[in-house]
């Protein structure tokens, strides 16, 4: 698209179109080109987390209160900083005595404003995406032992592989895989039947996948 068009299609001048295509491109959404900008396209890209996170609310939340029925008082859960996930700890306030591992940075923060005992894992920040992610934070999640595990990916295919765009976040996942009793994916129907670069694992490897579908 290009600046003037924008200016026709919503009224506003040449600068107000530049900042607002600059702010995009800085979230990884467009990439500029000389007199306005293309979308950014590609199996590797990485939507922002305050994107995600306006998506798909309301399949969001009726996962996570379906999900919320396998957690029991005094549980140790594994949170993964997916968009999805961060909607169970609206759900997690009538618990007792739980204790939460995540490497996302807003759902600790969720977590502490509802005084749930929390650990983040530590390592490399994931700008885009609020998450923390490599071997630090591997090795954090290696010293604990989780009843359950909440996770969420880009896509399940057909064949029953569940796979995502992030390389780091996938190694992370696979050791909250590892390292929990039960094992759980939460998934929107829009990731049904798509196929993307990395392979967390398959079907075969979790206990339950809940989806709005």
């Amino acid at each position: 698209i290009s600046v003037s068009e924008i200016c026709e299609r919503f009224y506003v001048s040449e600068a107000t179109a530049r900042r607002d295509l600059t702010a995009l491109e800085n979230s990884g959404l467009v990439r500029r080109i000389f007199g306005g900008a293309t979308l950014v396209v590609g199996s590797d890209k990485q939507v922002p987390l305050f994107v995600r996170e306006r998506e798909d609310i309301q399949e969001k939340m009726r996962i996570c209160k379906k999900a919320v029925s396998l957690i029991r008082d005094g549980n140790v859960l594994f949170i993964d900083g997916s968009s999805t996930a961060m909607f169970l700890v609206d759900e997690l306030e009538k618990f007792k005595d739980l204790i939460v591992v995540t490497n996302g940075l807003k759902t600790a923060e969720k977590l502490g404003k509802l005084h749930i005992k929390v650990y983040s894992t530590g390592g490399l920040l994931m700008e885009n995406s609020s998450v923390l992610v490599g071997a630090d934070a591997e090795m954090f999640v290696e010293n604990f032992n989780a009843d359950i595990c909440f996770l969420s990916c880009k896509g399940l295919s057909r064949d029953g592989k569940l796979t995502d765009t992030s390389q780091s976040e996938t190694g992370l996942r696979k050791k909250f895989l590892k390292n929990s009793k039960k094992k759980v994916m939460l998934l929107t129907k829009n990731k049904l039947d798509k196929t993307y670069i990395h392979t967390l694992c398959t079907t075969d490897d979790v206990d339950y996948i809940i989806t709005d579908k």
